[in-house]
């Protein structure tokens, strides 16, 4: 009875030593997805200020230029949540979506990025680069020209988008914190400054952006800031930030 007892026990043991040890290894799982979004997060930021530098010394030199590149993984950085806008009947929708993922799949290990310049709202500490497209590459290291519209200080609207970040004051994060007469300051690569005054601050459904982002949807000089904002949970929709240009320095 004694060894029977004794047996009892080291079985008994044994199987709180497995418990334990697969308690370990959930809570170390547990721990290291936890922290996979942070250290994400970190990295894209830290990329994020280094093509901000790059931008404004190229800005601070004076000298004329073609164009600032920057370069950036194709992987590994990723938005939560990225995509694209695309709406239509569901064939078309699946296949413009198929199309930009296989084109993106083509891509080298290393993208290059191209800069028009600096975007900065002052009233609510946005300062970060933007590049000369808005794709989901694009956006993970800054703001987006839209290239359907025209550039900073020309006539017609000029679309510029970003995500808005969960990180507080990262990215479009604070745009629905911008008011009416705020200023917007875009300055390009060759150290252009364009000043826009905003107008007007809504919210549409995502179907609705043909409606707002084309460059040809008025014949004075527009800017409209795009991001996603949350109304209610599970509903998103897209803020829009639209000023006048004031003046030209």
């Amino acid at each position: 009875m004694k060894k029977q007892g004794e047996k009892d026990n080291r079985d008994s043991n044994t199987n709180k030593n497995i418990l334990l040890v697969i308690a370990i290894l959930l809570l170390l799982i547990g721990v290291i997805l936890l922290l996979v979004d942070p250290v994400k997060n970190f990295k894209r930021k830290q990329m994020a200020d280094q093509g901000l530098s790059a931008v404004q010394e190229q800005i601070a030199l004076g000298t004329e230029i073609s164009e600032v590149t920057f370069v950036v993984p194709r992987e590994g950085n990723e938005v939560n949540g990225e995509s694209y806008d695309i709406y239509g009947d569901e064939d078309e929708i699946a296949l413009q979506q198929q199309m930009m993922y296989d084109a993106e799949g083509n891509l080298p290990d290393y993208v290059t990025l191209t800069a028009i310049g600096i975007i900065s709202i002052e009233s609510v500490d946005i300062n970060i680069p933007v590049w000369n497209e808005a794709t989901v590459i694009a956006l993970r290291y800054g703001a987006g020209h839209y290239d359907g519209s025209v550039l900073p200080g020309e006539v017609g609207n000029c679309t510029i988008l970003a995500h808005h970040m969960r990180e507080e004051g990262a990215m479009f994060n604070r745009l629905d914190e911008v008011e009416t007469g705020d200023r917007v300051s875009i300055v390009d690569v060759q150290g252009n400054e364009y000043i826009y005054i905003v107008d007007n601050i809504f919210a549409i459904d995502p179907a609705e952006l043909d409606d707002y982002i084309e460059g040809d949807i008025t014949d004075t000089k527009q800017l409209t800031l795009i991001t996603c904002t949350y109304p209610s949970p599970g509903v998103t929709y897209r803020l829009l930030v639209v000023g006048h240009l004031l003046e030209e320095n």
